[in-house]
């Protein structure tokens, strides 16, 4: 086993470059050695994910004749070897193949075929990100054009407003607590104040007493210890 594979890996050369070149609407593949030679197309020439790319290869002898034999393709992602392989036959142009990347990215191509000996051969292209639709450029647009009215339109009504001249306040509601005062009525009026009543003023012994003076057409009361007065001489 260990000898297959080291007889295998001796029969597959290292790679070389392919080189790509971009023109117009497709890319250039070229490469060559002492003894054969590669030329093809890979269109288009911006690849996006999800969209078909088209291969069409070349693979002739520089001396001798024509080389009508298979090319192995493959198509991978970096880092990702032979995700897709194909084995191609020539056709009346070529050999020629249809791949649909399915992310973004850097990819390999790798191509082989057998003449004198084996060669493989090794290309690298990039797989875009699509661009952003117009309808979603459109849209960006006229938001950012509605938010710059917006702001004019803010400004221009705020121009006549200064600290000279600020925007007056507005009414405020009437405190339903508060008793509203009649119109044209005349304001409220305290309550008096009881005047406090004057301290009993002590009694003069000069004065004759009130209790004293008897009352006109009241009999006097006899002293006590007095003899009874003499009835009149009519009884």
């Amino acid at each position: 086993m260990t000898c297959l594979l080291a007889l295998h890996a001796a029969a597959a050369p290292a790679p070389d470059q392919i080189k790509v070149e971009r023109r117009g609407d497709l890319l250039s593949l070229s490469w060559r050695d002492a003894e054969d030679q590669l030329q093809g197309v890979l269109t288009p020439a911006l690849p996006r994910p999800g969209e078909p790319l088209r291969l069409t290869l070349s693979v002739g002898n520089l001396q001798g004749p024509p080389f009508q034999g298979v090319v192995t393709v493959a198509f991978s992602q970096e880092g990702v070897p032979g995700q897709v392989t194909r084995t191609l036959k020539r056709d009346a142009v070529g050999w020629t193949t249809e791949f649909v990347p399915d992310a973004a990215g850097p990819w390999d191509v790798d191509v082989r075929f057998l003449t004198t000996r084996p060669k493989a051969v090794h290309g690298r292209f990039t797989v875009s990100e699509p661009p952003v639709p117009p309808m979603v450029w459109r849209v960006l647009l006229a938001i950012a054009g509605g938010l710059l009215l917006v702001r004019v339109l803010y400004a221009f009504t705020r121009r006549g407003v200064t600290p000279e001249h600020p925007i007056p306040p507005l009414p405020q509601a009437a405190n339903p607590e508060a008793t509203p005062a009649e119109p044209g009525g005349a304001p409220p009026v305290d309550p008096p104040v009881e005047a406090a009543s004057p301290e009993p003023r002590a009694a003069d012994p000069s004065e004759p007493s009130a209790a004293a003076s008897p009352e006109p057409g009241a009999a006097a009361s006899p002293e006590p210890g007095a003899p009874p007065a003499d009835p009149p001489a009519d009884r």
